[in-house]
C-alpha cells in the first residue's frame, strides 16, 4: 500500500496527486443508501446494520454548497493512497465524492484489521470530526477516489451555521457506531459461517445493486479483507465462502459477490 506524507490544511500542496481548490459549486453525489424496491421474499435486512439514508452532498442547498466549496479542498486519490494514519494529528475530515475508502487499525504487533468501507457521500476522519486530537485509525483509497478535505474548525463553522449539516454529522456518527457495533457482534459470534452471513447481508444492504432479482455487492473486496472484517483466518473465511458458493447462495467473480438467495443467509442467523 502506498503511504504518502500526510497533508494538512491549508495548502495540502505536498500530496503527490492533483488537488483542486473548490472554486466551483460542489456537484451532487448519489445518496449513500442504495434505493431499491423490496420484493416478496426479499425483505429488507437494514436491521442488520442500518443505513446512512442521505449522502452529504444531497442535503446541501446552493448556498451551503458554495460555502462548503470555499472552506474545503478537492483531493484526487490513487488506488492504495493513504489519506491519514492513526496516531497522527487530526488536520482534516474527508467527505467522499466518489470511489471507495477503507478504514483500518494496525495493532502494536503489526496486525492490520479492516474496520469498514465508505463510499460516495460518506465521511471519514472521525470520530472527532472537529479535530483537536489524533486519528484513532487509518484510511486509504481502495480504488481511485475523490474526497473533499475540510479542516475541523471549518467543518465546525459550517455545521454551526447550517442545522442540516449538523444533523447529518450526528446521523453519520450514529451510522458508524451501528456499523462498529455489528462488527463487535460479528466477532463475538461462534461460527465463521454465521459471521459471514451477517457481514454479507450488511454489505448487500449498504452496497447492493439489483441484478436480475439478485443483489450484487458492487465493490471488489479481497478475501483477506473479508477475513479481517470477520475476525477469522483466510482459510476459514475461504471455506465458509466456498460452502455458500457450492450451495448456490452466492456467486463470486473477480472478487465481486452476487447474493443469489439472501433469505438463506437470514435463516442462518435465525438458527444461530
Amino acid at each position: 500500500m502506498s503511504q504518502l506524507p500526510l497533508y494538512s490544511d491549508p495548502s495540502l500542496s505536498h500530496v503527490g496527486n492533483q488537488i483542486d481548490r473548490c472554486n466551483s459549486p460542489v456537484s451532487h453525489c448519489a445518496d449513500k443508501a442504495v434505493m431499491r424496491t423490496e420484493s416478496a421474499g426479499k425483505a429488507s435486512h437494514a436491521t442488520v446494520a442500518g443505513k446512512l439514508n442521505k449522502g452529504f452532498f444531497s442535503i446541501l442547498d446552493a448556498r451551503s454548497r458554495t460555502e462548503f466549496s470555499r472552506l474545503s479542498n478537492r483531493v484526487n486519490l490513487r488506488s492504495g493512497e493513504t489519506i491519514f494514519l492513526q496516531e497522527t494529528e487530526h488536520s482534516s475530515t474527508f467527505i467522499i465524492e466518489s470511489g471507495l475508502i477503507r478504514t483500518y487499525y494496525v495493532s502494536k504487533e503489526g496486525r492490520e484489521v479492516t474496520l469498514g468501507y465508505w463510499s460516495e457521500g460518506d465521511v471519514v476522519g472521525g470520530p472527532c470530526m472537529f479535530g483537536g486530537t489524533q486519528h484513532v485509525w487509518s484510511a486509504a483509497a481502495n480504488r481511485r477516489s475523490v474526497v473533499y478535505a475540510i479542516s475541523g474548525p471549518n467543518l465546525k463553522k459550517l455545521s454551526s451555521s447550517d442545522a442540516r449539516v449538523m444533523s447529518w454529522l450526528f446521523s453519520a456518527l450514529e451510522f458508524k457506531l451501528r456499523w462498529l457495533s455489528v462488527l463487535f457482534q460479528i466477532h463475538g459470534t461462534e461460527h465463521v459461517r454465521e459471521r459471514l452471513a451477517k457481514l454479507l447481508l450488511m454489505m448487500g444492504d449498504l452496497y447492493g445493486e439489483e441484478s436480475g432479482g439478485d443483489i450484487l455487492i458492487k465493490y471488489r473486496i479481497s478475501q483477506s479483507d473479508l477475513a479481517s472484517l470477520l475476525g477469522a483466518s483466510r482459510q476459514w473465511t475461504n471455506k465458509a465462502l466456498a460452502k455458500l458458493r457450492d450451495d448456490g447462495v452466492i456467486v463470486m467473480d473477480e472478487r465481486r459477490i452476487l447474493l443469489r438467495d439472501p433469505k438463506v443467509l437470514r435463516n442462518i442467523l435465525k438458527k444461530s
